[in-house]
């Protein structure tokens, strides 16, 4: 965040063969303000969500680079794609596999 460090911790949950990564922002090393930060997507100010967007995209990029996976095909949740989106264009993860990212598929 602009002025200051947050601190995010990364948990990882498998649901069947899905290996799902999660971001908590509710440590005691950050303020009160930033605690609140991933409690609750799609509330708050705009503020809030710029901080929402920048924890989701650089640091689910950052995490998941710490975790020493390069994804092939990415979620990406309404809005909150944008930081997602240049992050990871930055660590060049898309141009590696491709020219684009490759779309989602949805089962039904």
């Amino acid at each position: 965040m602009p002025g200051r460090e947050v601190q995010v911790k990364v948990w990882e949950a498998r649901i069947g063969r899905v290996r799902l990564v999660l971001l908590d922002t509710d440590l005691p090393a950050n303020s009160p303000s930033d605690r609140d930060i991933a409690h609750r997507l799609y509330g708050g100010d705009r503020q809030t969500r710029i901080e929402q967007e920048i924890v989701l995209g650089v640091g689910g990029v950052r995490a998941l680079a710490a975790l020493e996976l390069s994804p092939t095909v990415w979620h990406i949740n309404e809005g909150h794609a944008a930081f997602l989106v240049l992050s990871s264009a930055y660590a060049g993860w898309w141009t590696r596999a491709s020219t684009s990212p490759a779309p989602s598929r949805r089962r039904r």
